[in-house]
């Protein structure tokens, strides 16, 4: 289960999929195709916590569910 994700490891997750850095500024934003889709996501810069509801719509920015961001990130933990 994600919990106590930063903004680096949200970063990480959205790269797996496509999903790259587009500008900096008091939010990050990224930008990619996934799904079919242009996507632009939201996040919240040099975070060391986003809460639930915030990683709820990253995803959903991103349109990814909860599960395909649990097991993109226990991929990288089993490295």
């Amino acid at each position: 289960m994600l919990k106590n994700l930063s903004s680096k490891e949200v970063a990480w997750i959205l790269d797996q999929i496509g999903i790259t850095l587009k500008r900096r500024s008091k939010e990050d934003v990224f930008e990619g195709h996934y799904g079919g889709k242009r996507r632009v996501v939201i996040v919240p810069r040099n975070k060391r916590s986003i809460p639930q509801g915030t990683l709820s719509s990253i995803w959903r920015q991103a349109g990814i569910t909860k599960k395909i961001a649990e097991e993109l990130w226990t991929r990288r933990q089993n490295r």
